[in-house]
């Protein structure tokens, strides 16, 4: 009765629609006409989302038709027990093999999945989830409202097209998110018989190749990323952990990984000693440089200009040319005043003690692993007076668009799309589906609230944030930097307001999941950056469920159940308590009973046991809170360490729940979640992100943004226009203008961002194509080559000296035929040095007779060359060649990335001159990949024919 009631509250709505239309504000109607001339410059094109909408209704009435008939299949599938259900999945792939099709299985398939949820999860797919697992398995893109359940979602097109036994990949933006949907819904496919894997940073390779290997595999875009690297620089086949090409890759939070970190490509490169000195006394010198005397700044290309005399200054300081090109100065000064002028602490990067770590601006988190190129990130260690580290080359190189792109079905699923639709379909061939929500939004978006200067703005938010506070309305505040989220959060505290505070730094990164559980109960104030991408729904009242979670498992570790000594604690100070950083009491809604106590300390005793079996005892924290989020669902289980901690959780949960419960309603009255932003993003998704962390699933809420004409983005991107209509009217720096005209001046000023960044997108899809089909045909050699047998390696290593020989033939005949002898032994010995080869006796052939006679000279080398090696040990030839081989293709690589890197530059300055820049790239892009093939080829024989056997009774 429970269940049919849940489905039936699908099709009513809870809410009525908020009213939309604020007051206006007081400012003249001078300035509001004045802005109007502004506004009307927009382009009057119809929007990509109106030219998809008929397209986007026909396909939502093709899924709600499929609906109901899954729809129709629950009453029979309840009758069956949990290991008929199981026994589906079975029975699926024996449909698969005998030729029916997944789309056939779909309906069948996404009815038994639901199920399984209701039966592990107790969460039941709505219709509206049910059309968006269509959507994805359609190689579509689903927009989907934050809140609308995308992690549920995504179990159905996962499990159906790992029927297929080729691996579904999961993709998510952070690894918090990637373990926390593996230990959940992950739930639903263990239950269904399918294993799960999870890849995290800092796993071996044996554990990442058995997470691959899993049926459903969940992990961030840079694992994923970087394993394909690392595998195409294996040099052999155990180094490798992608061992098959999944047919499946569902993409969570798909516009921040496809469109906003697409503009950056993952690298990995070696490093080499950098030249210390030079960066710490450029650093030196550009704190003198002063802007406008010695240099111009170009913050919207992110660019600096030397100008004559900071030249002529800079000169005078090193004593000697900028460009001299046997010690040149140049880059290293330029990237020193980059330092200064156009990154900042706590902005574009943080310093972790004596590191430079980058900060992702469109998710708010740490790059891990990723470092400025071009000696920029040692120029920023230098102005920070952290030691510099080495410099990097590149050596592998992959963007997000060729790397998504080799997947053969290919999804994604975000809350905000429809503005990059256009880009979605050309770039990854994904057309974008808007799903409609359960219930409609409630939502208040008021307009912007904009002022003349940065302090006014900060003002009147903090002003509007305690008046909110006061009556007790939660209130999220989305900042753009972590600079800007600790000043925030001060100056609340000076207001007696305490905010928690969620930012790239790591002590809060690790405490997100804690932050959000609590920023929807009353009095709550969130200090966040950017919330794109953060994956975690803020539930009004907070969530009993999430706080019940964290006190079981703090109260497991204060019991001593996490193993200090395990993986990943080394060089933790104190106590496992203090590794996990247990809550106060301050946090949860109420102390907990006795008899919750109780169930802790029985849960503890359970999983410690008696030491009679070996599994007994403390465990890593993550297998403990692995544990725990099992425990805390209703997948049916058996371990009485589990059932323990779940009896515990059961008892917490009803607890919390009473208190939190009541606040819903109460939050609810207040008007629900308020979201303050403090800036625009320059990506209007990430302002609709942050705005849609208010009003899930029908609740109601408000979001306002209070900017000045002192925001970056509006200072980049021409908001001077604005300024100067503001100054006419002679507008006092904390007078605001509050108005739909504003707005729309503001979105105007917003659209030039993003055309400008997409161009830039588009621009490196555009030159990678050129690189990405070179990396395919080189990465497809090196697979051939670890996959080859001792024969094939032969053979292709004779052709490669064959090929070589040819190379060198031309160049010691004459157009009239006539043969250098003496030059040519000469070259062919030094390839080939126990080759037989007589200089007087070529100076009497023809051509054609040269070339046979050193082809039969060159093969009979490589042969006595292959017994020699081989009777060291068998096989030691062609384990020497296949490692050369795939070495000499790296280290050659790696100068073809940097050529191809100094041609590119050199072609964006061609189009002054009104020439094809991509068709000059790719005409000498290619003469210069046959000549890295060439190099290639001929290092590789000239380094086996040079190699020498260790010693005699040598095994190394």
């Amino acid at each position: 009765g429970f269940r049919a009631g849940f489905a039936s509250n699908e099709r009513r709505y809870a809410l009525a629609a908020a009213a939309r239309a604020p007051p206006e504000d007081d400012a003249s109607d001078g300035v509001l006409d004045s802005l109007t001339n502004v506004v009307q410059t927009v382009s009057n094109e119809q929007s990509e989302e109106d030219n998809l909408a008929p397209e986007n209704a026909r396909l939502l009435e093709t899924y709600r038709r499929r609906a109901e008939r899954i729809n129709g299949m629950e009453a029979e599938l309840e009758k069956l027990s949990d290991a008929a259900l199981r026994a589906k999945t079975a029975e699926f792939r024996q449909r698969l093999a005998a030729g029916t099709s997944l789309d056939d299985m779909l309906e069948e398939a996404f009815a038994v999945v639901r199920e399984a949820a209701w039966r592990v999860l107790e969460m039941r797919h709505y219709d509206v989830q049910l059309i968006a697992g269509m959507v994805l398995n359609d190689r579509r893109l689903a927009e989907m409202a934050t809140g609308e359940g995308k992690t549920l979602v995504a179990t159905l097109p996962t499990y159906l097209n790992a029927l297929e036994g080729q691996g579904s990949l999961v993709v998510t933006a952070n690894e918090y998110l990637a373990r926390r949907d593996a230990e959940t819904v992950g739930q639903v496919h263990r239950f269904l018989g399918l294993s799960v894997g999870l890849v995290q940073a800092e796993m071996e390779t044996e554990d990442r190749r058995d997470a691959y290997d899993a049926d459903v595999t969940y992990l961030t875009n840079a694992e994923l990323g970087f394993d394909f690297l690392r595998d195409n620089l294996a040099l052999t086949s155990d180094g490798t952990v992608q061992l098959r090409q999944p047919s499946f890759c569902l993409v969570d939070e798909a516009d921040s990984i496809l469109i906003d970190e697409a503009r950056t490509p993952l690298i990995i490169s070696k490093q080499v000693e950098a030249p210390k000195d030079k960066y710490e006394i450029a650093a030196q010198l550009a704190t003198v440089l002063k802007q406008g005397t010695h240099y111009e700044v170009d913050e919207k290309g992110q660019q600096i200009t030397i100008t004559d005399t900071g030249f002529r200054d800079a000169e005078r300081v090193v004593g000697k040319s900028l460009f001299d090109p046997n010690d040149p100065w140049a880059p290293f000064v330029m990237n020193a005043i980059k330092a200064k002028a156009l990154f900042e602490a706590d902005v574009q990067y943080i310093v972790k003690g004596n590191e430079v770590a980058i900060v992702d601006t469109f998710t708010g988190r740490v790059m891990e692993g990723r470092r400025y190129s071009d000696g920029l990130h040692q120029s920023i260690e230098a102005k920070e007076g952290i030691v510099v580290g080495t410099e990097s080359q590149v050596i592998a190189t992959v963007t997000y668009q060729s790397l998504f792109r080799t997947f053969s079905k290919l999804c994604g699923m975000t809350g905000t799309a429809m503005s990059d639709a256009k880009e979605f379909r050309k770039v990854y061939g994904l057309p974008v589906t808007s799903i409609p929500t359960a219930l409609p939004v409630a939502r208040r978006d008021y307009p912007d609230v904009v002022f003349k200067t940065k302090e006014a703005k900060v003002n009147a938010m903090l002003n509007e944030v305690a008046r909110v506070h006061e009556a007790g309305r939660p209130v999220l505040i989305g900042t753009t930097s972590v600079q800007d989220s600790e000043e925030i959060a001060g100056a609340l505290s000076d207001r007696g307001i305490l905010a928690r505070v969620l930012n790239a730094r790591p002590e809060n990164c690790d405490r997100e999941g804690e932050v959000i559980s609590q920023a929807g109960r009353i009095g709550a104030v969130t200090v966040a950056t950017n919330m794109a991408g953060r994956g975690t729904d803020i539930l009004l009242g907070g969530s009993a469920a999430v706080m019940a979670k964290l006190r079981i498992r703090d109260g497991l570790v204060s019991a001593g159940c996490v193993d200090e000594s395990a993986e990943g604690t080394e060089g933790i100070e104190g106590s496992a308590a203090m590794k996990v950083s247990l809550m106060d009491d301050s946090f949860f809604p109420a102390p907990l009973s006795p008899n919750a106590e109780g169930g802790i300390a029985t849960a503890a005793a359970a999983l410690l046991g008696d030491g009679s079996d070996g599994e007994d005892g403390p465990l890593p924290l993550l297998e403990l809170e692995e544990l725990v989020s099992i425990a805390a669902e209703k997948a049916p289980i058996s371990d009485p360490a589990v059932l323990a901690i779940r009896a515990a959780y059961d008892t917490i949960k009803a607890e919390f729940a009473a208190v939190v419960d009541p606040e819903k309603e109460a939050v609810r009255k207040l008007g629900g979640l308020y979201v303050v932003g403090t800036e625009r993003h320059e990506s209007s998704r990430i302002d609709d992100q942050l705005r849609g962390r208010s009003g899930r699933q029908g609740d109601p809420g408000a979001s306002r943004f209070f900017l000045s004409l002192d925001d970056k983005t509006l200072r980049t991107f021409g908001a001077d226009r604005l300024k100067s209509i503001m100054d006419s009217f002679r507008v006092s720096d904390d007078m605001p203008l509050e108005a739909k005209m504003v707005t729309d001046a503001i979105d105007k000023v917003q659209n030039k961002v993003e055309e400008y960044y997409s161009e830039i997108r588009e621009q490196v899809f555009t030159f990678d194509e050129v690189l990405s089909t070179q990396r395919d045909n080189i990465y497809t050699r090196r697979v051939n080559l670890l996959a080859a047998s001792d024969d094939d390696i032969l053979s292709t290593f004779k052709t490669y000296s064959q090929e070589t020989l040819a190379d060198i033939v031309p160049n010691y005949i004459t157009a009239e035929g006539a043969v250098n002898g003496t030059g040519l032994q000469a070259k062919v010995q030094q390839y080939f040095p126990n080759s037989a080869v007589d200089a007087a006796a070529m100076d009497n052939m023809k051509r054609p007779e040269v070339e046979a006679y050193l082809d039969a000279a060159v093969l009979k080398a490589v042969d006595d060359k292959m017994t020699a090696v081989d009777a060291w040990r068998p096989g030691q030839f062609a384990r020497v060649a296949k490692y050369l081989s795939l070495v000499q293709i790296d280290n050659n690589w790696s100068d073809h990335l940097k050529n191809m890197n100094f041609l590119k530059e050199s072609v964006i300055l061609r189009k002054y001159q009104g020439r094809d820049v991509l068709q000059e790239y790719v005409t000498e892009g290619v003469g210069m990949f046959e000549t890295f093939l060439a190099n290639s080829r001929r290092s590789t024989v000239f380094s086996l024919m040079a190699y020498t056997t260790p010693p005699s009774g040598s095994s190394s």
